[in-house]
This record gives C-alpha cells, sequence and structure tokens, in this order.
C-alpha cells in the first residue's frame, strides 16, 4: 500500500495563533496526562478496571527560533501571566489522514526555554490541555 505523507498539511492552532515554521524531525506531539483505565489485582489474582474520567492532556510544539510564531505565543503567555486571558482552544489537523486532536480550554505551561549557539536553534512550547480529544487516524 503507498501513501503520501507531506508535514505541510499538519495544522496547528491556539487560541487563534496559527503555527508556523516547524522544526525538523517531530514538531508535534500530543498525549493524554493519564491512563484511560487502570487494572488492580486481588490477592487471589482476580482483576478490577477502574475507568479514568480524566481527559486533560498536553500537547508540545517544536518550531525554530527564528520563526514569528514565537512572537504570537510569547504575547499569548505574558498576556496569561498577567490578565488571566491567555485561555483558548487548541486544534491539530492532519489533512492527510483522519487523525483530529482537539482541546477546547487550553494555555501555555510556560515560556519556551531560550537558547543560543553557533547554529540555528529551536523552541519548544508545551501547551496543557483541560480536556484532551484525540482520534489519531490512518490516511
Amino acid at each position: 500500500m503507498f501513501k503520501n505523507y507531506d508535514p505541510g498539511l499538519v495544522i496547528v492552532n491556539i487560541a487563534g495563533i496559527p503555527i508556523a515554521g516547524y522544526a525538523e524531525g517531530t514538531f508535534v506531539t500530543a498525549e493524554r496526562n493519564v491512563d484511560a483505565f487502570t487494572l488492580s489485582k486481588g490477592a487471589a489474582g482476580d482483576g478490577t478496571r477502574t475507568r479514568s474520567r480524566d481527559r486533560s492532556g498536553t500537547v508540545t510544539v517544536t518550531i525554530k527560533a527564528e520563526s514569528p510564531t514565537n512572537d504570537a505565543l510569547s504575547a499569548l503567555a505574558t498576556q496569561d501571566e498577567l490578565l488571566g486571558t491567555g485561555v483558548g482552544a487548541l486544534s491539530i489537523t492532519n489533512l492527510n489522514s483522519t487523525t483530529l486532536v482537539e482541546s477546547p480550554i487550553a494555555w501555555i505551561r510556560k515560556v519556551s526555554n531560550l537558547e543560543h549557539g553557533d547554529a540555528a536553534s529551536n523552541r519548544e512550547w508545551v501547551f496543557e490541555c483541560d480536556e484532551l480529544f484525540m482520534f489519531v487516524g490512518g490516511a
């Protein structure tokens, strides 16, 4: 089975800010904070599966240091620190496939670390999501 993949068709948006200037390699990850189910075993070996209602998660985006998106994300983080209003919807859409990740309430966990050297560097932004809905699809 032959398929095409185009990283330019992966679209990330936070609070109305489209993310641009993705870094080489892995540039976006999304994961839930807790497992959907946990298993506990009794002394006799009997098992109980417990469902977690916690749908929180994190999304990490890595962009080039030269990307103007850093300005917009820094402004959003500053707005949140000063006024508590840097919260918005987050979405990841992969137009290569049926994958869709959404959170109606997300915010920047902390401002990206700063690094300068003799070569171009990247900036990593971590977003906390109150509820992270994930459909990891195929092409």
